[in-house]
């Protein structure tokens, strides 16, 4: 048998254990990276809306202040009022007067727009925080789980991939790469036996002259229909040959 082919029927063993491994996680390692991207895109929601909020708030105060100002330049101008000696300085008073109180509205209406900014933000990032935490429990439950898991098989898994370490620097980096490439294509099945005359992989059925040439084990062979490597299975053989013999007619 080619060493090579060896080698490849060893990788492949090798390969669909960490494959059952990673299955038997489950969907949990999608779960936790769906859980991250949700928090981390509800955390910088959060933050957008508290800063936006601190923002109203600064509005607000800067509105506050603005009203506060025009109410004394109004008070000022109505004490000024009284002591006006001609027309000219009444018009002028009272054209102040009237900024003032142009301004007085305009701080007053700045105020209420903030305020009811303001209940609605902080109704939103209370909603958010809410959704934080919720996110942030269900997140920390399944990422202990999955360490867990992880934990438990890690052994295993190191054990494997020195294993698999060791097999792969027995093979020339074209069949290497032309098996990894199938590996990744063909759900982790890279190499198949060949199964009554068909691909394991695909099942497509194999000349018979094909079967013998695969049967040599001498030299690397792909299915021409799915790709994979074909090697050949001599206990599947001797599994049909014992299951015809039960079979057979007893003489008597």
């Amino acid at each position: 048998m080619l060493d090579e082919l060896k080698t490849l029927i060893a990788l492949q063993h090798v390969d669909g254990q960490l494959l059952a491994l990673e299955k038997a996680k489950g969907d949990l390692p999608g779960r936790v990276l769906e859980l991250k991207s949700q928090l981390e895109q509800v955390a910088a929601q959060q933050h957008e809306k508290s800063e936006t909020l601190a923002a109203t708030q600064k509005k607000r105060r800067s509105a506050e202040q603005a009203l506060q100002m025009a109410k004394e330049r109004k008070k000022k101008y109505d004490e000024q009022l009284y002591a006006v000696k001609n027309n000219k300085e009444y018009d002028a008073v009272t054209a102040e007067i009237e900024m003032a109180v142009a301004d007085i509205d305009q701080a007053e209406t700045d105020i209420l727009e903030a305020i009811e900014q303001e209940e609605a933000l902080v109704k939103e990032v209370a909603e958010q925080e809410g959704r934080l935490g919720v996110l942030q429990n269900e997140y920390n439950e399944q990422q202990a789980i999955l360490t867990e898991r992880e934990q438990e098989t890690r052994s295993m898994v190191e054990a494997l991939q020195q294993q698999r370490n060791d097999l792969v620097g027995k093979l020339r980096k074209p069949l290497l790469g032309a098996y990894q490439r199938i590996l990744h294509g063909k759900d982790g099945v890279a190499v198949v036996a060949v199964a009554r005359g068909s691909c394991g992989g695909c099942s497509t059925r194999i000349p018979p002259q094909r079967v013998m040439e695969i049967r040599e084990m001498n030299q690397i062979r792909y299915c021409e229909s799915c790709g994979r490597i074909l090697v050949y299975d001599d206990s599947e053989e001797e599994t049909l040959h014992k299951m015809e013999s039960a079979s057979a007619p007893v003489a008597v």
